[in-house]
């Protein structure tokens, strides 16, 4: 956790994307870990599998509060003195700008990743 302190401050676009992703992991609307935490739920529910259901809601939030702990250590904290400011070449930038994109997307218009699971799907039969 002490890598992360403070970063926002050393580094604002980097803190950025990592928490755009890490809501992404939470499982956050109009995300696309939203969609997937939605469908894994909504398919133990369809199978009636509820013990299932609720295992994975609380695990959701146990690791949502993990997840927010990373945040604000990121955003409000001051930087640790003995961890040297984490710099991220253009090829970090680049994935991790992809990697956001990718998310928030898939997460807008989950029907892309979707009809891909239809197809899928239909393929194995």
């Amino acid at each position: 956790l002490d890598a992360f302190r403070g970063i926002a401050k050393t580094n604002p676009v980097f803190a950025l994307g990592f928490t755009v992703l890490l809501l992404a992991q939470a499982g956050v609307p109009l995300t696309s870990g939203f969609v997937a935490k939605f469908g894994v739920i909504r398919a133990a529910v369809s199978t009636e599998s509820y013990l299932l259901a609720v295992l994975a809601m609380i695990s959701a939030v146990v690791a949502a509060y993990l997840y927010l702990r990373i945040m604000v250590s990121m955003w409000l904290a001051e930087p640790s003195s003995d961890v040297r400011p984490l710099q991220v070449g253009a090829a970090g930038r680049v994935s991790l700008a992809v990697t956001v994109a990718a998310t928030l997307i898939l997460g807008v218009f989950p029907s892309i990743l979707l009809s891909l699971e239809d197809l899928g799907t239909r393929l194995a039969r």
